[in-house]
């Protein structure tokens, strides 16, 4: 009997001894590597729209005229978002008047919240460069001992540039037939001049020296031209 017992004794304190060595040798397992996928690197579509907004202002303002278009590059999460105006105001009042002729250009990305590769209606939020060249005059008329006199004031090639915080949506209507609106928060705003302090800066609104920020709103029209067939054919190689 003591035999047994003193075999059985032996016999728990080796199994514990192997237990312990077993657990001081295996290293803990190694997290999995996440594997960067191909296709997000890879445009899925593009889309070409133009800004109804501005158009809609053409009919009932005829001191402004402004023409808009937007291009994104679609990468699933993500856009690219190239965006080209021009724009003319033309201000002509008792004793004064003031022209303004240039054009602007945005660049930004957008981060999509609500990729559905069903339906591709998006949620964004972005961000933009924006930069904008123009030309401008103003006339007006001064009373002195001589009588009405005219002065002229004018810049030429000016330019200004800022920074935007965007949020909008794209709605996929039909086909490649899209509707969405981006409102924007212009703000960092920088203009160069010559003599005259401009009234007005294409694309970003008024620009009088206590116009610091400014609020916009776009709303779209856009077609999607898209290149899925490409991007599932470099994914089945893969």
């Amino acid at each position: 009997m003591l035999r047994y017992i003193v075999s059985v004794v032996l016999l728990l304190s080796m199994l514990r001894g192997f237990g312990q060595t077993d657990t001081a040798t295996v290293p803990p397992p190694k997290p999995p590597k996440v594997k960067m996928e191909l296709k997000e690197f890879i445009p899925t579509g593009a889309r070409f729209g133009v800004d109804l907004n501005s158009f809609s202002r053409n009919l009932w303002d005829d001191t402004k005229s402004q023409t808009e278009f937007q291009l994104d590059v679609d990468f699933r999460h993500y856009f690219l978002v190239l965006e080209y105006g021009t724009s003319k105001i033309e201000e002509i009042e008792e004793g004064f008047s003031y022209t303004n002729d240039g054009s602007y250009f945005r660049i930004g990305p957008e981060i999509n919240f609500l990729y559905d590769p069903s339906s591709l209606h998006a949620i964004t939020i972005g961000f933009r460069y924006a930069t904008s060249t123009f030309d401008d005059l103003l006339i007006y008329n001064t009373v002195d001992a001589f009588g009405n006199t005219l002065i002229t004031a004018s810049n030429e090639k000016g330019k200004g540039q800022w920074a935007e915080f965007t949020i909008g949506n794209k709605i996929n209507l039909w086909k490649g037939l899209f509707m969405g609106f981006t409102l924007r928060y212009k703000f960092l705003k920088s203009v160069q001049f010559d003599e005259l302090e401009p009234h007005w800066l294409p694309g970003f609104g008024e620009s009088r020296a206590d116009d610091k920020d400014q609020f916009g709103f776009s709303y779209y029209l856009s077609w999607r031209f898209g290149f899925r067939k490409k991007v599932d054919e470099i994914e089945n190689s893969n």
